[in-house]
């Protein structure tokens, strides 16, 4: 099994990632110097479209990716036999906290891989973006762990030139001794606060930044996420010349 994972692998990054440069994705990648060669690394990601998690994928390129994927992708298949040998995992959405996805993520971790995580947990098209679950900011404060930013953006409709950004690492190292939930809620709040920006400077949304802890309509399904209130149409800034 090891040796079919390899071949998946080398064969989805030599043949099939690069095709996502190509029509109709046209895809683009900045900031991939951020990435670390080696050690445990956190890419956590806004979530605007299905396509992220492959586009993502190819812009970690050469940094091999672990994915926590929706439970229901697994179920189909054949994708989900081709999902695990990526090294995607599936988390049951529909627990309060899925303990056997968290323990397999932390392994990850310990072993010195790349986990993504998105996590708002589900699809907002519109790039106004939901509060994340504080799983990633437990995560994150992991010992030794690198916690990178990254946010997608026009993978919404599968047309180029999409764009993924990476930042530079997230610092944890001064969140203060406490209660755990109330340290995973900052880190996770830090770390909405930090994509929201980058969002707005990929061309997305200017919006505040959606910290807090998440509410029924943070947990909605869909692939359109509404913002609490109406509001005039939405300010943009100038996407940063990359």
């Amino acid at each position: 099994m090891r040796v079919m994972d390899w071949v998946i692998w080398n064969l989805g990054r030599v043949v099939a990632l690069p095709l996502l440069y190509a029509p109709p994705l046209r895809m683009r990648r900045h900031g991939h110097e951020h990435l670390p060669a080696s050690g445990p690394v956190l890419i956590v990601c806004n979530h605007v479209s299905v396509a992220d998690p492959m586009v993502l994928m190819a812009a970690a390129r050469s940094r091999r990716t672990s994915m926590m994927s929706k439970a229901e992708l697994f179920r189909t298949p054949g994708f989900g036999f081709m999902l695990r040998r990526l090294r995607a995992f599936p988390i049951d959405r529909s627990k309060p906290a899925d303990f056997g996805a968290i323990r397999h993520a932390l392994g990850l971790l310990e072993r010195g891989h790349a986990v993504v995580v998105f996590p708002e947990g589900h699809v907002s098209r519109s790039g106004r973006m939901r509060r994340g679950a504080s799983g990633a900011g437990m995560f994150a404060q992991r010992p030794g762990v690198t916690v990178i930013p990254a946010v997608a953006w026009h993978t919404q409709r599968f047309k180029g030139p999409a764009r993924v950004v990476f930042g530079p690492p997230i610092d944890m190292s001064d969140i203060a001794p406490g209660p755990r939930k109330a340290r995973n809620r900052e880190a996770t709040d830090r770390i909405m606060a930090i994509l929201a920006r980058m969002v707005a400077e990929a061309g997305g949304p200017v919006q505040d930044p959606p910290v807090g802890p998440q509410r029924p309509i943070d947990k909605r399904r869909g692939i359109w996420f509404p913002p609490p209130e109406p509001e005039p149409e939405l300010a943009q800034v100038p996407p940063r010349a990359y």
